[in-house]
């Protein structure tokens, strides 16, 4: 898993200021095994710091999943989640109410390897998600 330290550290290493915005972001994005929203982001860092802006958070949102700082989980329909990067792993998404729960599976891997070997191409990445329905769902 990422730490803040080398987050801070990748950030420097990449001329990018250590702004108070940017370190309370690593420190509630880093904190928690969640998948966020930029919605739910905003008013977390906002509760701590009332003049950030939204644009704020978008902004450093899209600049630390382009350093690899965080992952976007994409939904379609413009939806997105975002997690502090850790080690790969796979989603389980509840159809009904949206809870993402992550698993670890190595042997999933080899679906990487097949698709290469089949493809030809040079594979640099890959997702996958699980959809169904979450136990308490499952029990309403």
């Amino acid at each position: 898993m990422l730490s803040i330290e080398k987050a801070k550290n990748l950030l420097k290493e990449k001329n990018v200021r250590l702004t108070p915005q940017r370190l309370e972001l690593i420190n509630i994005l880093s904190k928690d095994n969640k998948h966020w929203t930029v919605d739910e982001i905003y008013h977390v860092l906002n509760e701590n710091m009332p003049s950030v802006s939204i644009t704020t958070v978008y902004n450093n949102v899209h600049l630390f999943t382009e350093l690899q700082l965080l992952k976007e989980i994409q939904f379609g329909e413009g939806l997105s989640k975002y997690e502090w990067k850790k080690e790969e792993h796979y989603h389980i998404v509840c159809s009904d109410c949206g809870e993402i729960v992550d698993i670890w599976y190595p042997t999933l891997r080899e679906v990487e390897a097949f698709a290469k070997s089949i493809s030809k191409f040079i594979i640099s990445s890959h997702s996958l998600q699980f959809y169904g329905i979450c136990q308490q769902c499952s029990k309403a």
